[in-house]
C-alpha cells in the first residue's frame, strides 16, 4: 500500500469523525497559503504531528494492565 492509499484509506475510514471534529479559526487558509507557497516540508510536519498526537491520544486510551509484582521465594 502506498502512502497516498493509506492517507485516502484513513480519510475513508474517518470521515465521520473528522466532518464532526472542530477546525481552529484561520487553519484552512494557513495550510492554503503553505500549498499555494510550494511549502511541502511545513505541510509533511503538520502530518507527522497529527500523526503523533493520534499516537499519543491512542495510547492513553488503552489499559495498560499493571506490571507483575516481583516475588521472592525462599
Amino acid at each position: 500500500m502506498t502512502p497516498l492509499e493509506w492517507i485516502q484509506q484513513m480519510v475513508e475510514a474517518n470521515r465521520e469523525t473528522l466532518q464532526q471534529m472542530p477546525f481552529p479559526p484561520g487553519l484552512a487558509e494557513y495550510v492554503d497559503e503553505l500549498v499555494k507557497s510550494g511549502q511541502t516540508e511545513q505541510i509533511i510536519a503538520l502530518m507527522k504531528l497529527s500523526f503523533l498526537v493520534g499516537i499519543q491520544q491512542g495510547a492513553r486510551s488503552e489499559q495498560v494492565p499493571p506490571p507483575p509484582v516481583n516475588r521472592i521465594q525462599a
